[in-house]
């Protein structure tokens, strides 16, 4: 009870105040019942860690990749080419987000599931990556 009223006592005068001593006051802040980080010592601090740390981590986790193979791309992919209504009028599409240029006839054009539509290389190119939109950060293309 001491504690509670230091707290409160902390926050009248405007000091700082650590999250353990939030978490005092109100227990519930952030769904968390418990007063200690059991896993505090677990945690690794990358922001203070030097470069040659990094590294050595790095080469430990690996590399970690959340994209797909083109063959998976090729097989999922919708694909079309792109037809402009008027020739020489501007396209009825927005430029392609990844390489900002416009869609001109006979451009092929890959959908991603959520609907949104790239050149069909660009997208390819993105999804070896990662496998979500660009633009909606939605999965690109369930397999």
């Amino acid at each position: 009870m001491i504690q509670i009223r230091q707290v409160l006592n902390a926050m009248r005068r405007g000091e700082n105040l650590r999250s353990e001593d939030y978490m005092l006051f109100d227990p519930f802040i952030n769904g968390v019942a418990e007063l200690h980080d059991r896993h505090r010592d677990m945690r690794l601090d990358v922001d203070n860690m030097s470069y040659e740390e990094l590294l050595a981590l790095e080469e430990h986790i690996g590399d970690v990749n959340t994209g797909l193979t083109e063959e998976t791309i090729i097989e999922t992919m919708q694909q079309t080419k792109y037809h402009s209504i008027m020739e020489g009028s501007p396209s009825n599409l927005e430029p392609c987000c990844i390489c900002r240029e416009e869609y001109v006839t006979g451009d092929d054009v890959g959908a991603l599931d959520c609907g949104h539509d790239f050149h069909t290389n660009c997208i390819k190119q993105w999804l070896k990556q990662k496998n979500i939109c660009p633009i909606c950060k939605m999965t690109g293309l369930g397999t």
